[in-house]
């Protein structure tokens, strides 16, 4: 079977069929690790109530907020919640002074957005996870896509409802 070169049927050195095959496995690996890790759903069915802030926004971005309906990660495009109330307030920009201070001011129409979402989740001890395992805590950054507007968003608040 093996010959005195060590080729498997005079034909295929047993040193290539060992690096195809840790190839293939090393393959294997790096898809499992940075896709099939990707799919897992939560099981949990724990409702979960996080309001995000969007700043300094068009009167009409905030309009089309206001048309509630389903809320999706911007990149992914995974759902992430049904949006339940919207609050609207002016914008403010800090400004900062030519002495070095710093001041408040309110923008020509400019204002933000407090958008709450209400979704299924599991909370953790790191924070909340969405039913597609998206991580969400005070402060995280999120993309987010209705099917009026897209922007971008930081949580304000988020907690488990009861």
């Amino acid at each position: 079977m093996i010959n005195r070169d060590g080729k498997l049927f005079g034909k295929v050195s047993i040193i290539d069929i060992v690096v195809v095959v840790l190839v293939i496995v090393l393959a294997l690996g790096v898809y499992k690790m940075f896709v099939g890790g990707s799919s897992a759903v939560v099981t949990s069915s724990e409702k979960v109530e996080c309001t995000f802030i969007i700043k300094n926004v068009r009167s009409y971005t905030a309009d089309a907020l206001a048309k509630k309906g389903p809320l999706y990660d911007k990149v992914s495009k995974e759902y992430i919640g049904e949006i339940t109330d919207v609050e609207v307030e002016n914008g403010l920009y800090q400004v900062n002074m030519a002495n070095g201070s710093f001041r408040q001011t309110v923008p020509e129409d400019r204002y933000n957005v407090y958008v709450t979402v209400e979704f299924d989740g599991k909370a953790s001890d790191n924070g909340y996870y969405t039913a597609a395992n998206k991580y969400l805590g005070a402060g995280t950054s999120l993309g987010i896509t209705t099917k009026y507007a897209e922007c971008e968003s930081t949580v304000y608040s988020i907690s488990s409802v009861e």
